[in-house]
């Protein structure tokens, strides 16, 4: 048996393990909606005590949502354009590959460089799966994409975007829907009010680095009028098999439900034409 790897406090390491660790329990525990038997494998070959953690059941459970709603998105895309590259954007530890993998695309895995040199003590890349460490605002990982524009685009990206200005986003967005305009990006967001609440928390963790910036109070309306070739829906309820999972308790489904109605939470995705 190989020897487990070591995650020290306070590194980025261990701030890359934290939602792959929700992930991995929500998948122990509600299979029948979460399986993701990459992230069990990872956090089981980590040598780190998970019993100190004191995340909510709300936390746990709003990160393995989220991936739901990403993969759902990637392969509703996958299905229409089966050649694309799916770029993991802000991916940290997270894994995809073999949950999307139909045999023609291609992924790749893009996160700052020293996130890249963490995730590779975790996990290394499968047949047309590539790691690039840059910043996701430095187009020039474009280059990367091996795939035609006409085989499409599609970047998913889950707890990463409200950290950065809405300028910077759009300029993004903008820049993606033009060299790939039968592409498109879905992510998470929090409107003005999960903003405030969560950057209190953030204020009193005295991690200054991490307050976010970017919300969305009326996300179709606001991200419409970015470009008049934007697509844009939005998702504020739990998917239907997640709600009616009854193996996951009743009063954390209905917490991270209203936290979706209330816009807390809420998930956006952008069809580019």
């Amino acid at each position: 048996m190989s020897e487990k790897i070591k995650i020290e406090k306070n590194t980025v390491a261990e701030t890359l393990v934290m939602p792959l660790y929700g992930r991995a329990d929500c998948s122990k525990k509600y299979p029948a909606v979460f399986k993701d038997r990459e992230a069990e494998r990872i956090i089981d070959s980590i040598d780190y005590d998970f019993s100190q953690l004191t995340y909510t059941s709300f936390v746990i459970l709003s990160w393995a949502v989220r991936k739901h709603f990403l993969l759902g998105c990637a392969r509703a895309y996958l299905k229409e354009h089966p050649r694309a590259t799916i770029v993991n954007l802000g991916c940290g530890a997270d894994t995809c590959y073999e949950e999307l993998d139909n045999g023609l695309c291609h992924f790749i895995n893009l996160d700052l460089p020293e996130v890249i040199a963490a995730r590779e003590q975790f996990t290394k890349c499968h047949e047309r799966e590539k790691n690039v460490g840059a910043s996701a605002f430095d187009l020039s990982w474009l280059s990367q994409v091996e795939t035609k524009a006409e085989d499409g685009l599609f970047v998913m990206s889950g707890g990463v975007l409200f950290y950065f200005e809405a300028e910077k986003i759009r300029s993004l967005f903008k820049s993606l829907a033009e060299k790939f305009p039968n592409g498109g990006i879905c992510f998470d967001a929090v409107n003005s009010s999960g903003l405030k609440k969560s950057n209190k928390v953030v204020e009193k963790s005295g991690n200054k680095g991490a307050r976010l910036a970017f919300f969305l109070d009326d996300a179709k309306k606001e991200l419409s009028s970015w470009s008049p070739h934007f697509d844009v829906k939005v998702v504020r309820a739990l998917d239907k098999s997640i709600k009616k999972e009854k193996s996951i308790p009743f009063g954390t489904r209905f917490a991270v439900n209203m936290g979706m109605k209330m816009g807390f939470m809420q998930f956006v995705e952008i069809r580019f034409r």
